[in-house]
């Protein structure tokens, strides 16, 4: 773990390591849960979504205790953990609300088919296994035990196990091989009819399904490519998540889902997000860490100036402790 704390267990960083996801509880505060909740059941009472995300209302910075969790320094060190780096950069941040209903047509996520993330996050195919560069998070706001809805997995058995074989491409619309469906039967059927050598393949990834019950704050953290699915929210029911994802500072080629976190600037809400946050919290957002080399005495006033209110102090003290001079 190259010496890197945080508050996952060695056991709950080995098993991500080994098969591709741990659901981790006690990360957030239960009254910052509760807030969260409140928040997403006042935004979604009259409605929810039966897709993905919230359609701009909940991604950050949302200036409300969502962003708490999106910039937890619980989740920016379990994730260090599991990357074993501290420079890593947020990708994405989204909640939402899936209800229970019985559409389940081509394209809906109300039970869908398993598939791996990357797909829509990078133009690459991942790394090998033992070189993550990802990790993916499901906040979850509801009791699944109640709600349903929990994600599904699939784990990944060993170093030959052969559903985690590459490379990763026996999934719908995958590099433009085979058509999407989102949903499951519409998927399976598909492989089933055109490619049935697939559809075995595929059969087994789901005789391997495990459902975890998730308790309102329980965090799952998974990887872009681990086997995974959206299962049926129960009717009468609303389950809340909030979807986050990091990246190592480096790997470029891995795209921001949300758009630009400076697109909303001007309007001081998001500027009153970048004042309260800690330089570790900023850094996620692509704001360097005291000690950068952008940081000189003019770029740290000039940071001061643009933000009035922020505390600077951190980004000059790690100047002047190393000796940093003003460019002239």
């Amino acid at each position: 773990m190259n010496g890197i704390q945080g508050p996952l267990t060695k056991e709950q960083v080995k098993q991500w390591q080994e098969k591709g996801y741990v659901v981790a509880s006690g990360l957030l505060e239960p009254t910052l849960v509760e807030s969260c909740t409140q928040i997403m059941l006042d935004i979604f009472k009259d409605s929810a979504c039966r897709d993905f995300g919230s359609d701009g209302k909940c991604e950050f910075p949302t200036c409300n205790d969502l962003d708490n969790v999106t910039t937890h320094e619980n989740l920016i060190d379990a994730v260090s953990q599991l990357l074993e780096t501290p420079d890593i950069l947020l990708t994405q941040s989204d909640g939402w609300c899936k209800a229970g209903h019985l559409d389940f047509g081509a394209q809906r996520n109300n039970d869908q088919r398993f598939h791996m993330d990357y797909g829509n996050h990078t133009f690459l195919h991942p790394t090998p296994w033992n070189k993550p560069e990802n990790v993916a998070a499901i906040v979850y706001l509801a009791d699944t035990e109640i709600t349903g809805g929990g994600t599904a997995v699939c784990y990944r058995e060993g170093e030959n196990d052969e559903l985690y074989k590459p490379p990763y491409i026996n999934m719908p619309g995958n590099g433009g091989h085979w058509e999407f469906y989102n949903d499951r039967s519409h998927a399976e059927k598909y492989f089933e009819d055109k490619h049935p050598t697939i559809a075995q393949f595929r059969k087994k990834i789901y005789d391997r399904e495990v459902i975890p019950v998730y308790k309102p704050g329980d965090v799952l953290l998974y990887r872009y490519d681990i086997w995974h699915r959206g299962t049926p929210v129960n009717m009468g029911h609303k389950r809340s998540v909030i979807n986050i994802a990091w990246k190592k500072r480096d790997s470029f080629w891995h795209l921001a889902w949300n758009p630009a976190w400076s697109k909303w600037n001007y309007y001081g809400k998001t500027e009153s997000v970048i004042i309260r946050l800690s330089p570790k919290q900023r850094a996620l957002l692509g704001i360097p860490k005291p000690g950068h080399e952008y940081w000189n005495k003019e770029n740290i006033s000039w940071f001061g100036a643009r933000y009035p209110g922020i505390d600077i102090g951190p980004y000059m003290q790690k100047l002047e402790l190393e000796g940093g001079l003003s460019i002239e």
